[in-house]
């Protein structure tokens, strides 16, 4: 079986625009001539998808490589996003070319330590000169998410990077669960304000115990009070 030739930048971005159209409206389409295109486009997005795989292996041994060579004894993993992901990116960003999302592809180390993830960062960026730096850590996200994502080149395909440590992995997974239970993008910044309200000062106090200041009482007070907004939205759905 020959395997599929990757669909040229204008033949991915046409089906992107294709795809955003149809979410648009609704996930409809009326004619046969609508679903053909609609199908098409989507055959366009997988064969996309796909020729992230053996790049992003690549990048996941690399990324081995070099946390081993800092001496670093951590799990690395690796994900292909979803192709429903990818959709509802491209619903959530209408000016985002397909061929520009640079996130299809991802690894992902957990550090032990801030220390330890800053010397694999400089690591990487020396060996893999990348095309972009997110640094959330310095500059963490409203929502409160921290770590850094490094956009690196493979075989001329963007693979994401992601640093974290065990705190803000904590954070992340519960969150991610929190977003599916109440099947929302907490993340990205959808859902009560009260709930995310509490997510982001929860990730502040882990922040500053994570590096061994004394999360103030004043923080703490606050922290009780957006925990008291937010339990109805918590237990929400819960039997």
């Amino acid at each position: 079986m020959t395997e599929k030739p990757c669909p040229s930048t204008s033949q991915v971005n046409k089906a992107g625009r294709v795809l955003r159209k149809w979410q648009q409206q609704g996930g409809l389409a009326s004619t046969p001539a609508q679903i053909e295109a609609i199908e098409a486009a989507y055959e366009v997005l997988l064969a996309f998808r796909a020729a992230h795989q053996a790049p992003l292996a690549k990048a996941t041994m690399g990324l081995r490589s070099m946390v081993n060579s800092e001496g670093c004894r951590v799990e690395v993993t690796q994900r292909l996003k979803r192709a429903s992901t990818i959709l509802d990116k491209l619903r959530r960003e209408p000016t985002m070319q397909l061929a520009n999302m640079q996130d299809i592809g991802g690894s992902r180390a957990v550090l032990d330590t801030i220390d330890e993830l800053r010397r694999v960062e400089r690591r990487l960026k020396k060996r893999r000169p990348p095309r972009r730096v997110s640094d959330y850590i310095e500059n963490p996200k409203v929502s409160g998410y921290r770590g850094v994502h490094v956009i690196v080149d493979y075989d001329d395909r963007a693979i994401e990077v992601q640093l974290r440590t065990p705190t803000m992995h904590a954070w992340a997974i519960t969150v991610e669960r929190l977003s599916g239970r109440r099947q929302e993008d907490i993340k990205s910044g959808r859902g009560p304000q009260e709930l995310l309200d509490l997510l982001e000062i929860i990730s502040r106090a882990m922040a500053m115990e994570e590096v061994g200041q004394v999360v103030e009482q004043e923080l703490l007070d606050e922290l009780n009070v957006r925990r008291k907004a937010a339990v109805p939205y918590l237990t929400e759905g819960q039997t």
